[in-house]
């Protein structure tokens, strides 16, 4: 029985400090770091509650501990937080500003740390500066978009206008070239009807084309081919024997007495056609009269004599 009363001893235990810390932790209070406590004055804590953040530069450093109303009924608010940090230091001027995390009303304390060269220490009141009002939240939350907004109008007006150039420079290249483009429009029209009006002269080259190609095809190319290559190897055979100098033809190529003969003899004949030039008498003899007889028998007579 004690065994058992012990151990529901330490369970309870156990669970207590699990709700303690838990609840602790969900109030935003730190157990094991106390931390540096701080208050504010605000004239309206709209959307701020315990639990809330503190942050700096958007960073959470602590939590908002409990919010109740200063003393002497003016309707004013304290808020006591923590900052529980501790890499954090704050100056004695730092200012906690109220300031909207969403558009849904949210709010934290947001540290805008000082100048001074004193440290505030735990438990001092800081400056205090309450949260805008809705419009000007809103208008801070649209201003990077509107900026935004702006350089894309400006984008889109810089686009319209490099596009009219282009279309205004189109237009002027189309009503220069107007003429060429009706040139060219009326030489596809007449290409156009000269196709259609040789439509059937068209048909019947194709089909004539269909013809050959079928000839082609039907052909015995093999045997061509072929017959081709035996012309051909018959032909290096006959250049073979008449550059090794058989039969007539290789005999007349290759042997050069041949040539020496042909050579003599066009010499000798030139010879002969000049001494026939100079000299016509040496082998002409002829006269219509025969007066070159009786001459002669005169000549003779006297010798006789």
């Amino acid at each position: 029985m004690r065994i058992k009363e012990i151990k529901v001893g330490v369970l309870t235990l156990v669970g207590f400090f699990v709700f303690y810390f838990g609840f602790n932790y969900l109030k935003g209070n730190s157990v094991l770091n106390k931390g540096l406590t701080f208050y504010s004055v605000y004239n309206d804590v709209e959307g701020l509650h315990v639990g809330s953040k503190v942050v700096l530069n958007g960073f959470p450093i602590g939590k908002v501990k409990t919010i109740t109303f200063l003393d002497g009924g003016a309707g004013r608010l304290v808020a006591e937080y923590v900052v529980t940090d501790e890499s954090i230091s704050v100056s004695e001027n730092t200012v906690a500003q109220i300031l909207s995390t969403d558009l849904f009303g949210s709010k934290a304390i947001n540290l805008i740390i000082g100048n001074a060269k004193n440290l505030a220490i735990s438990g001092d009141t800081l400056g205090s500066k309450d949260a805008d009002g809705m419009m000007a939240e809103i208008n801070r939350r649209i201003a990077p978009f509107e900026e935004r907004a702006q350089v894309l109008m400006v984008r889109v007006d810089t686009l319209l206008q490099t596009v009219q150039v282009s279309l205004n420079a189109m237009n002027a290249i189309m009503s220069n070239e107007k003429s060429n483009i009706n040139s060219i429009t009326s030489n596809l029209a007449s290409v156009t009807a000269n196709l259609k009006a040789n439509n059937d002269h068209i048909t019947g080259s194709l089909e004539n084309m269909h013809n050959l190609t079928d000839s082609l095809s039907n052909a015995d190319i093999k045997q061509i081919l072929n017959n081709a290559n035996t012309a051909v190897i018959s032909m290096k055979e006959a250049m073979e024997k008449v550059n090794n100098g058989y039969g007539t033809l290789g005999k007349m190529i290759n042997d050069s007495s041949l040539y020496v003969n042909l050579n003599q003899s066009a010499a000798d004949l030139d010879v002969l056609l000049k001494d026939l030039k100079e000299h016509p008498k040496r082998y002409i003899h002829f006269s219509v009269w025969g007066g070159k007889d009786k001459k002669t028998k005169e000549n003779k007579a006297p010798e006789s004599k």
